[in-house]
């Protein structure tokens, strides 16, 4: 079985969606669970929150306003609908975070299935190809997060670029994290 990829998306669904589905309350961590080094970004009752370090925190609400350290930021029609694009990409990893870690967990009951009766009927040929293309589903879901974290630092990093204020929360989520969330499929 080829398990390195569904490892790494249940891992990333674990820490991305946070079991937080019913609480409202979603944490992405950059690094898959390293430090937060370059910062973090929680998604709280519709609200995402951006810790960086030596900055106060950023609020971006679901409307697309961008405040920080409790203060309104003046946006223009880019930047605001940048902002909007920032929030919906947030909002996907979290359910699609939920979705894998859902699929994950239904895997590991269909594997335990098969694996039971593979062996009380004498066919265990079958069980790894069962177990395989099940995976193979649960990893293209997987696959969608690492879609949604791009989308997320392709928003970002023209924040960064166009919005001063925006600038110290340009680097929570980096290339390496999107390359690595991507590489985990090879």
């Amino acid at each position: 079985m080829h398990l390195r990829p569904l490892t790494l998306a249940l891992l990333c669904a674990a820490t991305l969606a946070g079991c937080g589905g019913d609480s409202g309350n979603t944490s992405i961590i950059t690094g898959f669970g390293s430090s937060l080094a370059n910062g973090g970004i929680n998604l709280r009752h519709g609200t995402i929150t951006l810790h960086v370090h030596g900055a106060p925190d950023a609020v971006i609400d679901a409307a697309g306003n961008l405040a920080i350290d409790g203060k309104p930021v003046t946006t223009d029609a880019a930047q605001h609908a940048l902002l909007l694009d920032y929030y919906h990409h947030t909002q996907a990893v979290q359910q699609h975070g939920i979705d894998t870690g859902k699929a994950g967990a239904a895997i590991a009951g269909q594997a335990l299935t098969s694996t039971v009766k593979g062996l009380v009927n004498g066919d265990t040929d079958n069980i790894d190809k069962e177990i395989n293309a099940r995976a193979a589903k649960v990893e293209q879901a997987a696959m969608r997060i690492c879609d949604d974290m791009a989308g997320i630092q392709v928003a970002q990093n023209a924040l960064a670029a166009s919005l001063a204020a925006f600038k110290p929360y340009g680097d929570i989520i980096q290339d390496s994290i999107v390359k690595d969330c991507r590489d985990s499929s090879d």
